[in-house]
């Protein structure tokens, strides 16, 4: 069932080259690993040339990551979680039109918030231009985002590990060759927003807009602001807005064992948990790229009322992240400290039993992702903000509860104890799901 008021968009043919048809789930998982595991190294790079290059202080590097701290969460909230709204939207309630103009809409709406946020916190002007600049950059890596979204869809996870494969290399080679010549964050940072403009306006655009419903750049008005655009948006946002509360969530339920380690321990603690939270970080992107593979197939299986096929491909995912997971426990455990040694130095290797811990609870943060999935699949998305608003207040107070006590351990434990509670109300949200599409399948099958 379509939104009333709204007309289908002719039917459009793929273009030669880009042929409308998904490919199996473990080949667009390779193809996504390949772009995510591209995309972390570049984004890791970007820390390398500020510390290197920058001041003894670090103020470079510090410049960098408060304005990633400020634009992330709101970035994230507007983008209300859209491109996976859209990929999982099998019925075609919207059209791909209506989520690219949303998109846009609350880009405008973000950058106007990250606005309010320099004007009144005070930042010095340098900070406050790497701060603007980090917005306007994020606001154009949004748009290839949604764009992206096409590519997802129709299950050509290929081209959409390409657009990470890109925009990866150019934004780190765009901020290096912006900082050296100039000395100056903020235009390494515009150098690294022309990187992604140039991935977005020459890559994700042009091939998105040979999908059926995608939009070319020469129709953008006529396509994105037909009449009752306004009221279309506003369904759409009201849809969509539980994800966006989950993405802020998520984004500040990452930052809570930092907050409470510096609260009750020092900055060196800080940056000697961050540095281990990384390979916790890597694995579950690592898995979060097979969620994304899986969830168009999870989507068109639930819609169709196949139960078992939902069910048969859900645990196939889960069984694939906890083989994932796994992996990086035992590597933990059999060459953590020599691993940390050669990489961090021997201060770092001194806390491998902190790293081992973290590898723990990254198996139940895992096969929680890929729950969040299969809700996400099933359309059970007003849950989701209240599942992990309760998450960020349990974890907040696993941390102030273990971290005086047992330090950076306690926080690794305090990750896992949340991890696995939060799985475990997930399991029950799909088994729900579930349970509501086998009560209405006599209903589908008919007498």
């Amino acid at each position: 069932m379509r939104v009333a008021g709204l007309d289908s968009p002719p039917a459009a043919t793929a273009a030669p080259g880009v042929p409308d048809a998904p490919m199996p789930v473990h080949r667009g998982f390779l193809w996504l690993l390949a772009g995510t595991l591209s995309y972390m190294l570049c984004q890791w790079g970007m820390v390398v040339v500020l510390a290197r290059w920058g001041s003894p202080e670090g103020v470079e590097l510090g410049q960098f990551g408060l304005a990633l701290a400020w634009t992330a969460p709101i970035m994230l909230f507007t983008s209300m979680g859209l491109r996976r709204v859209f990929a999982t939207d099998t019925r075609a309630d919207y059209r791909f039109s209506d989520y690219l103009g949303l998109r846009l809409l609350t880009n405008v709406a973000a950058l106007g918030i990250i606005g309010l946020v320099v004007v009144t916190s005070g930042f010095r002007a340098q900070t406050a231009g790497v701060v603007l600049a980090m917005g306007m950059a994020k606001a154009v890596e949004a748009v290839s985002d949604i764009l992206n979204g096409i590519f997802q869809k129709h299950g050509r996870m290929d081209l959409m590990a390409g657009s990470f494969l890109l925009r990866g290399p150019l934004a780190l080679g765009g901020l290096t060759l912006g900082y050296l010549a100039t000395r100056d964050v903020v235009w390494g940072v515009i150098g690294m927003g022309t990187g992604w403009l140039a991935v977005c306006l020459l890559y994700d655009w042009p091939l998105a807009s040979r999908f059926p419903g995608g939009v070319g750049l020469k129709k953008i008005g006529r396509g994105l602001f037909p009449p009752g655009s306004a009221r279309t948006w506003g369904l759409l946002a009201n849809l969509s807005l539980p994800l966006g509360v989950v993405a802020l969530l998520t984004s500040l339920k990452a930052s809570i064992p930092t907050w409470v380690i510096d609260h009750h321990m020092s900055v060196g603690a800080v940056g000697l948990f961050v540095a281990l939270a990384y390979f916790h970080a890597a694995s579950n992107r690592v898995v979060s790229a097979l969620g994304e593979a899986a969830s168009p197939k999870l989507a068109r299986l639930f819609a169709d009322g196949d139960q078992e096929g939902f069910v048969r491909l859900l645990a196939r995912s889960l069984v694939a992240a906890l083989a994932i997971s796994g992996a990086g426990l035992a590597v933990a455990l059999l060459f953590g400290r020599a691993l940390m040694s050669f990489f961090y130095g021997p201060v770092f290797a001194v806390e491998s039993g902190v790293l081992v811990a973290l590898m723990a609870a990254v198996c139940a943060a895992n096969l929680q992702t890929i729950l969040d999935y299969g809700m996400t699949a099933g359309r059970r998305l007003r849950v989701q903000p209240y599942l992990y608003g309760a998450g960020a207040i349990l974890l907040y107070f696993l941390c102030a509860t273990l971290v005086p006590t047992a330090g950076l351990r306690g926080a690794a434990i305090a990750l896992g104890a949340g991890s696995v509670i939060e799985m475990i109300v997930s399991a029950v949200v799909v088994g729900r799901a579930l349970s509501g599409l086998r009560a209405i399948q006599p209903i589908l099958e008919g007498p």
